[in-house]
């Protein structure tokens, strides 16, 4: 055992589960306390044990350095349920368990999603140094 190594990480029983999730700088500005998320666990496909319902708790407003996604800030999302139902089926969940969190920011048409590219080449090319 060496110096300020973490031996173990005690967790409540029937406490309510949060997820820690990394938002990109590019990101963050979009993200308020209060909206809803998606948490997929990556240990169950969604697609077949679906997913589970949150909402943000909590945004940490320093930025840390992450190896691959360079600056990222921790937003704390607060999970509804601690466990997948499937069925009949309970699958617990525990701490520790890597999950994609899903934060919805807002709502826009297909249509509007669709042209958005083309909006912002049409933006761009007519700008003149």
């Amino acid at each position: 055992v060496t110096t300020a190594e973490t031996l173990m990480v005690i967790v409540p029983e029937d406490d309510t589960l949060e997820v820690t999730a990394l938002v990109q700088n590019k990101d963050i500005g979009f993200i308020n306390v209060g909206q809803n998320a998606i948490i997929k666990v990556e240990a169950f496909p969604y697609t077949r044990y679906g997913y589970l319902v949150g909402k943000v708790k909590n945004i940490n407003l320093d930025a840390i350095e992450d190896q691959k996604l360079g600056l990222v800030f921790n937003v704390i999302v607060s999970v509804e349920e601690n466990d997948l139902s499937t069925g009949n089926k309970h699958i617990p969940l525990s701490s520790g368990m890597a999950v994609t969190a899903e934060i919805k920011t807002g709502m826009r048409s297909v249509i509007s999603y669709l042209l958005s590219p083309l909006e912002e080449s049409v933006t761009e090319s007519l700008h003149e140094r």
